[in-house]
Protein backbone atom coordinates (compact mmCIF):
# COMPACT_ATOMS: atom_id res chain seq x y z
CA UNK A 1 0.00 0.00 0.00
CA UNK A 2 2.52 2.41 0.65
CA UNK A 3 4.19 1.26 -2.43
CA UNK A 4 0.95 2.33 -4.07
CA UNK A 5 0.90 5.96 -2.63
CA UNK A 6 3.97 6.58 -3.28
CA UNK A 7 3.34 5.52 -7.47
CA UNK A 8 0.41 7.70 -7.17
CA UNK A 9 1.76 10.66 -6.41
CA UNK A 10 4.42 10.23 -8.41
CA UNK A 11 1.98 10.25 -11.20
CA UNK A 12 0.14 13.08 -9.96
CA UNK A 13 3.10 15.01 -9.81
CA UNK A 14 3.97 14.22 -13.01
CA UNK A 15 0.70 15.38 -14.59
CA UNK A 16 1.18 18.00 -12.54
CA UNK A 17 4.73 19.69 -13.82
CA UNK A 18 4.04 18.22 -17.21
CA UNK A 19 1.48 20.63 -17.78
CA UNK A 20 3.23 23.33 -16.12
CA UNK A 21 5.01 24.37 -19.38
CA UNK A 22 2.73 22.75 -21.53
CA UNK A 23 2.45 24.17 -25.41
CA UNK A 24 -0.36 23.18 -27.69
CA UNK A 25 0.38 21.76 -31.24
CA UNK A 26 -1.97 23.50 -33.13
CA UNK A 27 -3.41 20.40 -34.59
CA UNK A 28 -5.74 20.20 -37.07
CA UNK A 29 -9.66 19.62 -35.88
CA UNK A 30 -10.80 16.01 -36.76
CA UNK A 31 -14.31 14.68 -36.10
CA UNK A 32 -14.64 12.22 -32.83
CA UNK A 33 -16.16 8.82 -33.69
CA UNK A 34 -18.00 7.13 -31.22
CA UNK A 35 -17.27 6.52 -26.80
CA UNK A 36 -19.55 4.00 -25.30
CA UNK A 37 -20.00 2.56 -22.21
CA UNK A 38 -22.49 0.95 -19.79
CA UNK A 39 -22.41 2.20 -15.98
CA UNK A 40 -24.28 0.67 -13.01
CA UNK A 41 -26.79 -1.28 -16.15
CA UNK A 42 -27.61 1.57 -18.13
CA UNK A 43 -26.00 2.52 -21.36
CA UNK A 44 -24.58 5.81 -22.05
CA UNK A 45 -22.54 7.41 -24.97
CA UNK A 46 -19.98 9.94 -24.25
CA UNK A 47 -19.71 13.90 -25.64
CA UNK A 48 -17.81 16.97 -25.17
CA UNK A 49 -14.74 15.21 -25.67
CA UNK A 50 -11.00 16.67 -24.61
CA UNK A 51 -8.57 14.62 -25.27
CA UNK A 52 -4.90 15.26 -25.20
CA UNK A 53 -1.50 13.52 -25.55
CA UNK A 54 1.64 15.20 -23.36
CA UNK A 55 4.86 14.15 -24.68
CA UNK A 56 7.76 15.11 -22.49
CA UNK A 57 10.70 14.08 -19.68
CA UNK A 58 9.88 13.65 -16.25
CA UNK A 59 12.18 12.69 -13.62
CA UNK A 60 14.96 11.57 -16.64
CA UNK A 61 12.52 9.37 -18.68
CA UNK A 62 11.35 10.25 -21.51
CA UNK A 63 7.40 9.24 -22.48
CA UNK A 64 3.76 10.43 -22.82
CA UNK A 65 0.47 10.48 -21.50
CA UNK A 66 -2.62 10.72 -22.87
CA UNK A 67 -5.97 12.03 -21.23
CA UNK A 68 -9.10 10.97 -23.22
CA UNK A 69 -12.25 13.12 -20.99
CA UNK A 70 -15.66 12.60 -22.65
CA UNK A 71 -18.83 14.04 -20.48
CA UNK A 72 -21.70 11.34 -20.88
CA UNK A 73 -25.12 11.85 -21.34
CA UNK A 74 -26.24 12.27 -17.76
CA UNK A 75 -23.20 14.89 -17.10
CA UNK A 76 -20.77 12.91 -15.64
CA UNK A 77 -16.87 13.14 -16.95
CA UNK A 78 -14.88 10.21 -17.54
CA UNK A 79 -11.31 10.34 -17.54
CA UNK A 80 -9.13 7.35 -18.83
CA UNK A 81 -5.54 8.47 -17.90
CA UNK A 82 -2.54 6.43 -19.77
CA UNK A 83 1.20 6.58 -19.66
CA UNK A 84 3.21 5.12 -22.56
CA UNK A 85 6.45 4.68 -21.42
CA UNK A 86 7.45 1.78 -24.08
CA UNK A 87 7.89 4.08 -26.94
CA UNK A 88 9.30 7.16 -25.39
CA UNK A 89 9.01 10.79 -26.46
CA UNK A 90 8.92 9.55 -30.42
CA UNK A 91 6.41 9.96 -32.35
CA UNK A 92 3.00 11.83 -31.96
CA UNK A 93 0.87 8.60 -30.92
CA UNK A 94 0.60 5.67 -28.49
CA UNK A 95 1.89 2.00 -28.51
CA UNK A 96 -0.61 -0.61 -28.46
CA UNK A 97 1.69 -2.49 -26.46
CA UNK A 98 0.01 -3.82 -23.17
CA UNK A 99 -1.04 -1.14 -20.41
CA UNK A 100 -1.49 -2.16 -17.13
CA UNK A 101 -3.77 -0.93 -13.94
CA UNK A 102 -1.15 1.57 -12.02
CA UNK A 103 -1.81 -0.58 -8.67
CA UNK A 104 0.49 -3.27 -10.50
CA UNK A 105 3.50 -1.51 -11.38
CA UNK A 106 6.87 -3.03 -9.89
CA UNK A 107 9.36 -1.59 -11.85
CA UNK A 108 7.83 2.29 -12.81
CA UNK A 109 8.63 1.28 -16.55
CA UNK A 110 5.58 -0.28 -17.78
CA UNK A 111 2.88 1.23 -19.36
CA UNK A 112 -0.15 2.29 -16.62
CA UNK A 113 -3.63 3.69 -16.81
CA UNK A 114 -6.27 4.99 -14.16
CA UNK A 115 -9.55 6.04 -14.40
CA UNK A 116 -11.78 8.51 -12.92
CA UNK A 117 -15.11 9.89 -13.00
CA UNK A 118 -16.73 12.81 -11.59
CA UNK A 119 -19.81 13.58 -10.88
CA UNK A 120 -21.66 16.34 -8.71
CA UNK A 121 -18.35 17.46 -8.22
CA UNK A 122 -17.54 14.32 -6.55
CA UNK A 123 -14.33 12.83 -8.18
CA UNK A 124 -13.63 9.00 -7.70
CA UNK A 125 -10.71 7.29 -8.90
CA UNK A 126 -10.40 3.39 -10.16
CA UNK A 127 -6.89 1.78 -9.88
CA UNK A 128 -7.55 -1.12 -11.32
CA UNK A 129 -10.04 -2.95 -14.34
CA UNK A 130 -8.89 -3.27 -18.08
CA UNK A 131 -7.60 -0.97 -20.66
CA UNK A 132 -6.70 -2.24 -24.10
CA UNK A 133 -5.13 0.50 -26.73
CA UNK A 134 -6.24 -1.63 -30.18
CA UNK A 135 -5.18 1.59 -32.23
CA UNK A 136 -3.91 4.63 -32.58
CA UNK A 137 -2.80 6.83 -35.89
CA UNK A 138 -0.24 9.09 -35.20
CA UNK A 139 -0.78 10.82 -38.35
CA UNK A 140 -4.56 11.38 -38.33
CA UNK A 141 -3.78 11.64 -34.60
CA UNK A 142 -6.66 9.26 -33.25
CA UNK A 143 -6.96 6.35 -30.67
CA UNK A 144 -9.18 3.70 -30.13
CA UNK A 145 -9.84 1.38 -27.19
CA UNK A 146 -11.90 -0.73 -24.69
CA UNK A 147 -11.81 -0.51 -21.65
CA UNK A 148 -13.89 -1.56 -17.96
CA UNK A 149 -13.60 -0.70 -14.33
CA UNK A 150 -15.73 -1.37 -10.84
CA UNK A 151 -15.90 -0.46 -7.12
CA UNK A 152 -18.70 -0.41 -4.40
CA UNK A 153 -19.56 2.98 -6.40
CA UNK A 154 -19.53 1.88 -10.17
CA UNK A 155 -19.62 -0.56 -12.38
CA UNK A 156 -18.25 0.09 -16.26
CA UNK A 157 -18.78 -2.45 -18.79
CA UNK A 158 -18.77 -2.21 -22.41
CA UNK A 159 -16.25 0.61 -22.47
CA UNK A 160 -15.05 1.57 -25.90
CA UNK A 161 -13.70 4.41 -27.65
CA UNK A 162 -13.39 4.47 -31.57
CA UNK A 163 -11.10 7.20 -33.31
CA UNK A 164 -11.17 9.70 -30.93
CA UNK A 165 -9.38 12.72 -31.46
CA UNK A 166 -6.53 14.26 -29.54
CA UNK A 167 -4.55 17.17 -29.64
CA UNK A 168 -1.06 17.39 -28.74
CA UNK A 169 0.68 18.88 -25.98
CA UNK A 170 4.80 19.39 -25.40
Amino acid sequence: MKNLSKILGLFALVALTGLGACKDDDSDKCQNGTFELTINGDATTGKNFNNTLVIGNSAGTDGKRMDIRATDTQGRTLIITLTDNSSGASGNGVSTDEYIPISEVTTGTENVFLFTIIENDMSYPFIEGTLDITSCDANAKQVSGTFSFADGDFEVTNGSFTNMCYRIVK
